[in-house]
């Protein structure tokens, strides 16, 4: 098995000695064509991890391989990458074209070339013809692409992205991340992303970091981090807007639905109350179902309706797809899907 081409080992750094922040202990390894998803809450450390590894910050101890040799040492020009930010910052004066060769240029191409490495990667970040255009005739979502072709036409080892998306409208920004998602597959370089918004890391993600207050919370691959938290803010931070509690004896835990079968990763945890964790889109409503339920509340958000059901003195919610009303008091029912559930025990954080 071959080695990864990007290992981060024990990485850690602290801004000024008059500051409370800190990054913890931070190790990693990142193979070729594979995106890393850092996700967290603002302040957590996100964006200083990957200026660390694109070298705008030297980490206080600790070591960073590239392919195989160190580049702690290395300035930001030195590490064959490309970093894209939360705004594109292109060159007004300048066109598309220009723009997108300007790394080129640096290295010394003749024009020539340049204008056709420029053309092909606006090809490839869907701008074909766009060569000659002034910046002012682009979208934003355009601009950012026009950043993407520049970062990429220079044959970067590794991509960094620090919240490429979030200067534009919800719409654009789910549709430049399916955008990218396909792109990942073409250029078969190793990504690391940062990011906040879970949606988009889920779509665009391999592996997965969750950090809070400079520490990782949680690492690994999206069905571990979607299925199994690693604690309680974990589960909040993901989504998992459920938590019963439950009485767990074995490999079955006791809940105001059931008695539910325990995930075969959890199943380590000592019996007695443990607290269950849900996803929303997990549950139905379901009149014949032998779980009775009353409505608290239910609100249209687009895509689907929240619902708040109380079962057995316990406040659930489930998302249910598309408009669906239901009136405060209603005696009801709901069905849980999934086999088996993921518990956590009382003293997880």
């Amino acid at each position: 098995m071959s080695e990864p081409f990007l290992q981060v080992s024990d990485i850690t750094y602290r801004y000024d000695h008059a500051e409370s922040f800190s990054l913890a202990k931070q190790s990693f390894s990142l193979g070729q064509g594979k995106l890393l998803v850092i996700l967290g809450p603002s302040g957590s450390g996100k964006s200083t991890l990957l200026q660390l590894v694109a070298g705008l910050l030297r980490p206080n101890e600790g070591t960073i391989l590239m392919g195989g040799k160190p580049i702690n040492h290395l300035p930001p020009e030195k590490r064959n990458l490309s970093m894209i930010f939360q705004k594109p910052y292109l060159l007004p004066f300048l066109t598309v074209g220009a723009n997108v060769e300007i790394g080129l240029k640096i290295k010394g191409l003749p024009a020539r070339e340049r204008k056709m490495k420029a053309e092909q990667m606006l090809k490839d970040v869907g701008l074909e013809g766009f060569y000659d255009r002034p910046l002012a005739s682009l979208s934003g979502g355009q601009e950012q692409r026009v950043a993407v072709a520049r970062s990429l036409v220079i044959e970067p080892q590794l991509l960094l992205l620090d919240e490429p998306f979030s200067q534009l409208d919800p719409l654009l920004r789910r549709q430049m991340g399916s955008w990218l998602s396909e792109m990942k597959q073409l250029w078969n370089i190793p990504m690391i992303m940062v990011t906040h918004d879970r949606e988009e890391a889920l779509t665009l993600g391999d592996r997965f970091m969750i950090l809070r207050d400079g520490a990782t919370v949680q690492k690994g691959t999206l069905e571990q981090i979607y299925y199994e938290p690693a604690g309680r803010w974990a589960a909040n931070f993901m989504g998992l807007d459920n938590k019963i509690e439950g009485m767990k004896r074995g490999s079955k835990v006791r809940t105001v639905l059931g008695e539910l079968e325990v995930n075969p990763n959890c199943a380590h945890l000592p019996d007695g109350p443990v607290d269950v964790v849900l996803r929303s889109e997990w549950l139905q409503m379901d009149s014949s179902s032998s779980i009775p339920a009353t409505i608290e509340s239910s609100v249209f958000r687009g895509p689907f309706t929240d619902i708040k059901v109380n079962v057995s003195g316990e406040t659930v919610v489930i998302k249910q797809l598309g408009l669906a009303a239901y009136e405060r008091g209603l005696e009801t029912g709901i069905r849980l899907d999934p086999f088996h559930v993921w518990c956590l025990s009382k003293e997880m954080t």
